[in-house]
């Protein structure tokens, strides 16, 4: 495990080994119909008594093999800097990845949610058949879009699953939660994206799951509603789709949608955003969003707008000021560890 941290340039010490499993388990898709799922458990060795889990979830993916389950390394080791510290670390794929078919639901909150909880639910009825236990005490953390899976498992939990789970610490980390205002804003702008796959992305799996419209013809312009949609089929990586794309998203989009879209805040498009938004609840346990102030894919105000709302139970951290998306990573990711292991050291 040191020489793994080693290659990806972080600092590390480990107190355990780990175990790696790789699982599969039910869960429900959009439709709410059962669907199989997948991600990666990593178990500290040797085992100690009634463990705490780190739920953690992965950042945007586009190939089906890009995560825990299909022995994503980045992602492995991840869960690793969390098991070395004595958690039971809990990595899903989500759905549309491992084993699970079809697109994923990309930044939809509650089927997210559901399938993080249920792989947790999963983990403890496992554990029951193994040497050791759960304590069912739960830190959450992910970074990206999974920062915002992660605050989507946050609230559903706090709300649903409180007999459960008692949710100790979520570390959201530089998500865009407020899909509907600062990310739709950004994501409008006639300028160039770096990664402008996450338009397509969106638009693809919203019209998937709430039946926006009929064919990807009815609202993007040719040649992409023909040439983009097979490129999210599980194969190709979010560079393949940049380089099939402009580098000013919006002119995937036919002008007349495009103008609808932007014109009417009543439109159907921007009705699902808000819906999926994660700036509108409080949770009930101690939350730190992380997020650094340069971040260029994601930008920092996403944090800011669910900070302000979340109240005195929230603080917005910002652990790199001049890092950008990627370099944060890294960086959010230690402070969270850091964070999670003060707490848990408290509590001993």
């Amino acid at each position: 495990m040191n020489e793994l941290a080693a290659e990806f340039d972080i600092p590390f010490s480990s107190r355990y080994g780990a175990a790696v499993y790789i699982m599969e388990y039910m869960t429900e898709d959009i439709n709410g119909e059962l669907i199989i799922a997948s991600g990666a458990v990593a178990v500290p060795q040797p085992v100690l008594g009634a463990l705490s889990m780190v739920s953690y979830q992965h950042g945007t993916r586009v190939r089906r093999l890009d995560v825990p389950s299909g022995g994503a390394i980045e992602q492995i080791l991840i869960g690793l800097l969390f098991s070395a510290d004595g958690y039971l670390s809990v990595m899903p794929d989500l759905l549309g990845f491992g084993s699970s078919p079809g697109l994923h639901p990309y930044l939809i909150a509650d089927v997210s949610a559901s399938a993080i909880i249920d792989q947790l639910l999963a983990v403890v009825q496992w554990s029951m058949t193994q040497s050791w236990d759960t304590s069912r005490k739960v830190y959450l953390a992910g970074y990206s879009s999974g920062g915002y899976t992660a605050m989507a498992a946050q609230r559903t939990l706090e709300a649903d699953y409180s007999d459960e789970f008692s949710v100790v610490a979520s570390a959201p980390m530089a998500g865009p939660y407020d899909l509907s205002g600062t990310m739709f804003d950004f994501m409008s702008r006639a300028e160039a994206h770096p990664q402008p796959y996450f338009l397509p992305y969106i638009l693809l799996s919203y019209n998937e799951a709430y039946d926006l419209f009929d064919e990807p013809s009815d609202f993007l312009r040719s040649p992409y509603d023909m040439t983009l949609p097979p490129l999210f089929d599980g194969t190709h990586s979010g560079a393949d789709i940049n380089h099939a794309m402009p580098s000013i998203p919006t002119q995937i989009i036919r002008q007349d949608v495009l103008q609808a879209i932007e014109e009417d805040s009543s439109h159907p498009y921007r009705q699902r955003l808000r819906e999926n938004d994660l700036t509108d609840w409080l949770p009930n346990s101690p939350t730190r969003l992380y997020h650094c102030a340069a971040d260029e894919l994601v930008p920092i105000e996403n944090s800011e707008v669910a900070s302000k709302n979340f109240g005195s139970i929230a603080t917005l951290v910002d652990p790199s000021p001049q890092s950008g998306h990627l370099d944060c990573a890294l960086i959010a990711i230690a402070s969270a560890r850091a964070w999670f292991n003060s707490i848990a050291t408290a509590d001993e």
